[in-house]
């Protein structure tokens, strides 16, 4: 019960926020194999913590790719996450800002390959303002009749 990369964009999505704590997950994030060789960065609240991108989970300091990632880590979030979604709490927020911040310095200091989490860090912001938008709007599917001409 394997997946396999290449992953697509909603899975590195729904992965990279996992790493990060940003969705409740009962799973300690993935790490590089070689992260204490004092050499990778903390990021995310843990040292070497891996990215989701297309050609599978990613170490922004060295570049270790795993291609493969149990159906059971996503699924676990995903059961996990299900309830949460709808109104993050300040935690999770902090979480996310935390981690968008480290994962950007990363970027900044030359690892390319923490773009992809910072993405994805960004995007919930943007999905959960795009929400809070279409709530703000009056729905009108429930307009009144034209008047009848005399």
């Amino acid at each position: 019960m394997w997946l396999h990369a290449p992953f697509d964009p909603p899975l590195i999505d729904q992965i990279n926020r996992m790493q990060a704590g940003v969705i409740p997950s009962p799973i300690h994030p993935l790490t590089c194999p070689n992260a204490k060789d004092g050499q990778h960065a903390f990021a995310g609240g843990y040292l070497g913590v891996l990215v989701a991108q297309r050609q599978g989970l990613v170490c922004p300091s060295c570049g270790h790719t795993q291609d493969w990632l149990s159906r059971t880590t996503v699924a676990c979030a995903e059961r996990e996450s299900s309830a949460a979604m709808g109104n993050p709490s300040q935690r999770m927020e902090k979480a996310r800002q935390r981690a968008l911040d480290d994962f950007a310095r990363l970027v900044r200091e030359g690892h390319p390959q923490a773009q992809a989490m910072v993405d994805s860090l960004q995007a919930a912001v943007d999905r959960r303002a795009s929400r809070a938008e279409a709530a703000a709007v009056p729905d009108h599917s429930t307009a009144l009749p034209e008047p009848l001409a005399a």
